[in-house]
């Protein structure tokens, strides 16, 4: 994997005082083949450099071709969101005029170790896998090396506690603003440098999570540096070895003051003060790994004068001890840091937790005792709707070379009925494969809750159009008692609904395909809508007559529910509709068939009761015998029953003369024989 290098040297403006010359350092990941944004919005950019003013807010487009071993930078064009172009051209190094120029039409094509200019910053293309440049310290020897854990600095006193105080007075006001990472570090790093204000440079450094022990690979994450010190000359190069005996060995913070001597007292030496870049000073640096086992550490290093070998040993504990206050202020950070990326990663997975739960459920997952007292099962009146896709496994053997794309149409589908039912204060109880069951009235009563359910059904209706147009999609309603809550065994639990009502809301909307109807509720839903908008301005329900479902002894009346905005019968037909369903309730077949053959002609229902009819040839049963609805006509020319192989169509048995229908499992309706 490769990664963009960003070096922005700020120079001090005269103009604002508020602006400290300073050079800042990160490295980004970047994704192959995928346009990354680069700018100054943090909150908007995959690159975001916010320090460099003479960045735009949206610079650039980079993307990373692994094939081609390059990385494309073209400058953003102008659109809606940012119609004036960038202030600042993207500029190359012109290797003929030796010298920085624009790159041609705003694009320029970056190799692994070339760089490009944008304002005060140079971007560098590296590899992950490669190793930072060496720290001159690491030529030479530390004589004195301390280390303590979180503990024992805990247990030290602060020398001048009030200078620390006033670095991080700001700080749980930044400290709430911050929505990434990269911002927590780049905030964080500036406290650093105002409450140690004899560190030269500092920053958050990480060892490669596939770093071998016999490795002293780092990866430098963000960093933070002083001008005119010998760390702002070529980029800050921390100390390898240091970094690794904190993170990888002693995992506690670690402290180093160097020597050029390696004999620490002024004995012969290989390496002169020009070798090390040190002239009187003693280079230290503190490191201090996060406990969290991500191989974090915060490290911070300068200089103080007097070199190490010739400072008496009472100059040296001096150091010592005013450099175990900065480890402290480092350890008290790092504590900081562990615990806002805790809380953040904890947000995050709230996110996802909070995908599992109903929305109606989302207040109270801060509130463990009230979520618990909520989800105890017992009785509701509830609000029951269920929407189901038909042919679902037709579907997917029909596109089984294209699995991805067609469960991205039935994600679109299962999505716009959830959705629509959460929209409308209504809880997803789960899905059944493809099908949505939701529920009003729960975990709290709902005075409007029969009405949402309808709104939302008619709108799932609509949204829906092609399928329901299709036949392939249709919606039951119910409304009663039934038993809500947390529902399951052990951790499969789940929040859920038991009761007839329930199991009566799946049997309506398996009739919706008989009937051809898309929406189908239970006579007090159909009462409830009319008292909800009884001048029918915008819902209406028509009878469709009595129904008997799986599992219910005794005949349900069914209404059909529709939008006034495309009525299933015309205003002036209603009363004779409600007439025609009658006449067919009463067994009055004769005068039923004549109103349906006449008036309804092309009405769906009044064609399934015209079926009805015909399959007992317009003469009805006698009273108490519950015959059934017709089974919806399918086009059986291409089964070739008896075929070697292949299971022959079943068909459900016609039930004779007087046979009790109690029990059978079938859908009926009152007035018909022919089983479902």
């Amino acid at each position: 994997m490769a990664e963009l290098e960003a070096i922005t040297d700020i120079q001090a403006d005269p103009k604002k005082s508020a602006v400290m010359a300073r050079q800042y350092g990160r490295r980004f990941p970047l994704t192959p083949n995928k346009a990354m944004n680069l700018g100054r919005d943090e909150g908007k950019m995959d690159i975001a450099v916010p320090e460099d003013d003479q960045i735009s807010r949206f610079q650039a487009v980079v993307t990373w071709e692994p094939a081609k071993e390059k990385l494309t930078v073209q400058t953003r064009p102008t659109s809606p969101g940012y119609p004036n172009p960038p202030a600042n051209q993207t500029l190359v190094f012109d290797e003929r005029a030796k010298k920085l120029v624009e790159a041609p039409q705003g694009k320029c094509l970056v190799g692994r170790g070339e760089s490009f200019w944008i304002g005060q910053t140079r971007f560098t293309l590296h590899n992950d896998e490669e190793s930072q440049h060496e720290s001159p310290v690491d030529a030479t020897i530390a004589p004195r090396q301390e280390e303590k854990t979180r503990a024992q600095l805990e247990e030290i006193p602060f020398a001048n506690p009030a200078a620390a105080l006033r670095a991080m007075e700001n700080l749980p006001n930044t400290i709430r603003a911050i929505t990434t990472e990269q911002a927590l570090f780049r905030q964080m790093l500036r406290v650093v440098m105002d409450a140690m204000p004899r560190a030269d440079a500092c920053a958050i450094v990480r060892v490669p999570p596939d770093c071998p022990p016999s490795e002293k690979r780092l990866n430098l994450v963000e960093y933070n540096v002083r001008p005119n010190t010998p760390h702002s000359q070529g980029g800050f190069a921390p100390s390898k070895r240091l970094a690794h005996r904190a993170i990888m060995e002693r995992r506690r913070s670690c402290l180093h003051c160097w020597s050029p001597d390696p004999t620490g007292a002024g004995g012969a030496t290989e390496l002169t003060m020009a070798d090390t870049h040190v002239h009187g000073v003693t280079p230290w640096a503190v490191c201090t790994p996060f406990q969290d086992g991500s191989r974090y550490a915060l490290y911070v290093a300068g200089q103080t004068s007097g070199q190490w070998d010739l400072l008496d040993k009472a100059s040296q504990d001096k150091i010592v001890s005013d450099l175990t206050q900065y480890q402290k202020i480092a350890e008290l950070l790092v504590g900081m840091i562990e615990t806002t990326l805790r809380v953040s990663r904890l947000t995050e997975q709230n996110k996802v937790i909070r995908r599992a739960w109903p929305q109606s459920l989302w207040k109270y997952l801060d509130d463990p005792a009230e979520l618990e007292r909520m989800l105890v099962p017992e009785e509701k009146e509830i609000t029951t709707l269920f929407c189901d896709l038909r042919n679902y496994s037709l579907f997917a053997s029909q596109h089984a070379s294209e699995l991805l794309a067609s469960q991205r149409e039935i994600g679109n589908a299962l999505n716009t009925m959830a959705s629509t039912i959460t929209d409308r204060d209504g809880v997803v109880g789960g899905f059944r494969g493809d099908a949505v069951l939701g529920f009003w009235g729960w975990p709290k009563p709902q005075a409007r809750q029969v009405e949402l359910a309808a709104r939302a059904a008619i709108s799932i209706a609509g949204r829906l159009g092609d399928w329901t147009r299709s036949g392939r999609c249709g919606v039951g309603i119910t409304h009663g008692t039934a038993v809500a809550g947390r529902l399951g065994a052990h951790d499969l639990a789940v929040v859920d609904l038991y009761g007839p009502v329930v199991n009566l809301t799946f049997r309506l909307e398996a009739m919706t395909k008989a009937f051809g109807v898309p929406i189908i509720v239970s006579g007090e839903v159909s009462k409830q809508v009319a008292e909800a908008d009884p001048t029918g301005r915008e819902m209406r329900t028509r009878v469709l007559g009595k129904v008997r479902a799986k599992g219910f002894p005794d005949p349900v009346w069914a209404y059909e529910l529709y939008s006034a905005q495309t009525p299933s019968v015309p205003d002036w037909l209603q009363e004779e509709w409600t007439a025609t369903v009658e006449l067919f309730t009463q067994g009055k077949w004769a005068e039923c068939y004549e109103e349906l053959t006449t008036r309804f002609t092309d009405d769906t229902v009044g064609k399934c009761l015209i079926r009805v009819m015909d399959a007992t040839k317009r003469k009805p049963r006698p009273t108490g015998t519950a015959p059934s609805l017709p089974r919806p006509r399918r086009d059986r020319s291409n089964f070739a029953p008896g075929t070697a192989g292949i299971l022959p169509a079943l068909h459900c048995p016609r039930r004779k003369s007087g046979q009790n229908t109690r029990g059978t499992g079938k859908v009926f309706v009152h007035g018909s024989e022919d089983l479902y």
